[in-house]
């Protein structure tokens, strides 16, 4: 399963940059999660992420745990949208999607 989330930042970017990869660590021990890739578009002051999980249920594990809640409560984010999938794999290996 394939989690996608992008929201809105109202601090600057360079503080932006320097919390993520504080916060990432916490990040990569997400039960289920095989790997994040964090998003930022600094022209439009948008920040995300790109999440692959092993399984439906550690998705919904993470969208109803603390660390989920510290990003939709954090009062510098806006806006925020998030979007499941599930993923054809076959198609992906073959255009060299990372399913690890």
């Amino acid at each position: 399963m394939l989690l996608t989330t992008r929201f809105n930042y109202s601090m600057s970017t360079e503080i932006l940059k320097k919390i993520m990869p504080v916060a990432a660590p916490e990040f990569s021990e997400i039960q289920g999660c095989i790997w994040k890739i964090w998003l930022i578009n600094e022209d439009h002051k948008e920040a995300g992420g790109v999440y692959l999980f092993k399984s439906a249920t550690d998705l919904e594990v993470f969208l109803n745990s603390d660390l989920f809640a510290s990003v939709t409560q954090n009062p510098y984010f806006s806006n925020l949208q998030t979007n499941t999938f599930g993923i054809e794999e076959e198609a992906s290996r073959i255009t060299g999607g990372p399913m690890v």
